[in-house]
């Protein structure tokens, strides 16, 4: 049966919630009389498989450099595509942390909500989108789990204007999905026409002061148009400053769309896993606003998992301006991609993560399905908590030897009251 959720566009992407759960269908739940963190936690061996027989005694949450008394520890585990019910509580203590584990128990399996997000303003048209497009609708139509719920986000706005657990409606509306080059073409624009800027790391070095960038383009414009003369350098750096703010106008984009989602996502309860799928793009000068939308995304619930949509074809539209200058002492040492910054620190700091290098898009959403449906969550009551809105980093560790665990960075202390108010991300100045 297909379940609608109303999307609301206002200047921001936001999800209305109008579903219910099956009365089967539960989330872990712990008892107290205080505010709980839950932090999703993925252990794994030296050979990458996961680890599924630790205890409450295995872990440790540090906040503000203090470890923290943990409560509750249950283990889910959902495999794609079977009929499934989350293992039994692994331990669970008393409210304030202390005293023996005790068992609970077991825990039926959730619904999970899959969001993937195809962002438009940084997607070129092309080999990587298409094989993108494909794999999102075949995973659709082939993988996506019964009884859970689906949505597709083009840019700012969800396909359909809803949620749905309809297999061919979630395949078409990835399919419909079209590319929007506008923003590549501004900046092809930017980088070709006289001033020429190199590349994004470049012009925003330049916006910034930094002389030997300001120089070296100062050099290559003088080097184009020798009759340039003084203007060179007054012409490079308004050309910095116009490409910064081009890259900063749609990095913004970006950003408050997932975080008008993750509001939107904070009103439906279960797991919930957005899938980003883009070609980087730039939050250099945007970390307050960044970390905003990590805490929105985290309190809602959700993970990010984003994939570089290019694969392996990892070179940019920038250098196709920029092969005159490859022997040229005015061009730059070799690039970096500091596109790929903020989509991985989207999904590190959420607690999922990065695919990078990988043409085949379609494998890596299958290891995304078994990462997001396979982990520990663990609760807590942090001492000397204060919900006072701002974003608490954490770290959570295993103390068994030889093990790594990935899991979500920090959170938003906000009270129960405003989880599901709107809030607002800083805008860069």
């Amino acid at each position: 049966m297909t379940r609608h959720l109303p999307v609301l566009l206002g200047g921001a992407l936001s999800v209305g919630l109008s579903v219910m759960l099956p009365a089967q269908q539960q989330t872990p739940t712990f008892q107290s009389t205080t505010q709980l963190v839950q932090v999703d936690a993925r252990v794994f061996d030296r050979d990458g498989r996961f680890v599924t027989d630790l205890t409450l005694d295995d872990f440790e949450i540090v906040e503000q450099g203090k470890a923290q008394p943990l409560q509750a520890l249950y283990l889910v585990d959902a495999s794609m595509g079977a009929t499934t019910t989350a293992a039994p509580v692994v331990s669970v203590r008393g409210a304030n942390g202390e005293g023996p584990p005790t068992s609970a128990p077991p825990l039926t399996a959730t619904r999970q909500t899959w969001i993937f997000v195809f962002d438009l303003n940084h997607l070129a048209a092309g080999g990587g989108f298409d094989r993108a497009r494909a794999a999102v609708a075949t995973f659709l139509k082939e993988q996506f789990r019964d009884g859970d719920l689906g949505g597709v986000v083009a840019g700012s706005t969800m396909v359909n204007n809803r949620l749905t657990s309809v297999r061919p409606e979630l395949a078409e509306a990835a399919a419909s999905v079209r590319p929007n080059n506008d923003h590549r073409q501004r900046m092809n624009t930017l980088m070709r026409e006289w001033p020429r800027i190199r590349d994004e790391s470049e012009a925003l070095a330049i916006a910034s002061g930094d002389r030997e960038a300001i120089q070296r383009a100062t050099l290559r414009a003088a080097a184009d148009d020798p009759s340039a003369g003084q203007n060179a350098d007054l012409m490079v750096r308004g050309k910095a400053e116009q490409f910064r703010t081009e890259l900063l106008r749609s990095s913004l984009e970006t950003l408050t769309a997932l975080n008008g989602l993750a509001t939107g996502l904070t009103r439906i309860p279960g797991p919930k896993t957005v899938v980003l799928l883009s070609d980087g793009f730039v939050a250099q000068e945007m970390e307050t606003t960044l970390r905003s939308v990590v805490g929105q995304i985290t309190r809602a619930g959700a993970r990010v998992y984003a994939i570089d949509a290019r694969g392996l074809n990892r070179g940019t539209n920038a250098a196709i301006g920029d092969q005159m200058l490859v022997d040229s002492p005015q061009s730059a040492p070799a690039r970096f991609d500091i596109g790929e910054d903020s989509p991985n620190s989207l999904a590190v700091d959420t607690g999922g993560f990065f695919v990078r290098n990988q043409n085949n898009i379609g494998r890596a959403l299958t290891d995304i399905a078994e990462d997001a449906n396979r982990y520990y969550v663990i609760g807590y009551q942090p001492e000397g908590l204060t919900l006072n809105g701002q974003y608490r980093p954490i770290e959570v560790r295993v103390k068994r030897p030889n093990l790594t665990v990935r899991a979500r960075r920090g959170y938003l202390a906000l009270p129960s009251s405003q989880l599901l108010t709107p809030q607002p991300i800083k805008r860069f100045e």
